[in-house]
Parts: C-alpha cells; structure tokens; sequence
C-alpha cells in the first residue's frame, strides 16, 4: 500500500505541477508601469545595435497587488500556435489596455499562465488585462469545466477496470 501511495504522489507531483503552470490564473492588481523590451532569442536584452535581427520585442507589465502591495510583474506576450495553446495573437492590444489602465493608477484583472521563477528571471504571461470593478466576481469557468471533465475520465476508466477485475 505504502509503494502504490509513493507512485501515485511522484505521478500526481508532476501532473500538478504541469497543471498549475499551464492552466489559467487570475490576480487583481494595481498596474503602476508597462515596458518594452528588445529580447534575444533565450531571453537576455539586447543593446543598442547588437544581433537586431534575431531579436524580438517583449511586453512587461509592473504591477502591485491590491492587498499586500507585493509586486507583480508579468510578461506579455503572443503565444501564437505554441504550447500552451491560448491562440494569443494580441498582445499589443493587452499591453495598450494595461498603458492606459497604468496612466489612470488603476486597478486590473490579468489573466495569466506561468510562473515567477525571481533566480531565472521568468514572469507569467498575461493571457488577458482589463479593467476591475469590484462588483465583477471571478469565476474560473475553463478550470472548472477541465477538472470536471478530468473527473469524468478517471471515474470512467475507474469503473471500467474494477469490473474487469483489476
């Protein structure tokens, strides 16, 4: 019992970690700056005229939270057709919509995947960005429906294998 117990705790670990990455997040946040960075391919900014053509720009978002007044930084950018598939092709719309919510010192909604990792350098990407009204409530509609569909798949591989004996 002991042995089944320690491998479902190393394959439910990285499952759980996989999810927790991947699967949208929210935060409420008072966005106090945003920034465009010019970004090698691994990450690091590029100078003034070095390497431009394998550059790209990269979208920040600085904000703090509105409780504690920790900071939050987010990256902003498109994922494209990639992995994690949120088809996002509009980031500088998000990063217009974050300037103008920092210009007024007001209070967002960001919508994010990711981690903040502060000894890499990585901040979580912000899928979405939009003003809050403290009369709007947050539902993780996509969370919900993915963990009850989860469900549903191993109560059903559950009832199958029991009646097969296993």
């Amino acid at each position: 019992m002991r042995v089944l117990l320690i491998v479902a705790l190393l394959v439910l670990a990285p499952v759980g970690a996989f999810l927790h990455y991947v699967l949208p997040r929210h935060d409420v946040v008072r966005i106090v700056n945003t920034e465009v960075r010019r970004v090698d391919a691994s990450g690091k900014p590029v100078g003034g005229g070095e390497n431009v053509g394998a550059s790209r720009d990269v979208f920040y978002i600085f904000a703090e939270d509105v409780d504690d007044k920790s900071p939050r930084v987010y990256r902003n950018e498109d994922t494209g057709w990639g992995f994690p598939p949120y088809l996002k092709f509009n980031s500088a719309d998000e990063q217009a919509i974050a300037s103008s919510i920092a210009q007024e010192r007001g209070v967002a909604l960001v919508t994010k995947y990711g981690w903040r990792v502060h000894l890499f350098s990585w901040f979580p990407n912000a899928t979405n960005v939009r003003r809050w009204d403290p009369a709007d409530g947050v539902t993780p509609y996509f969370n919900i429906a993915f963990f009850t569909g989860l469900g549903a798949l191993f109560l059903y591989a559950f009832i199958r294998l029991r009646r097969r004996g296993v």
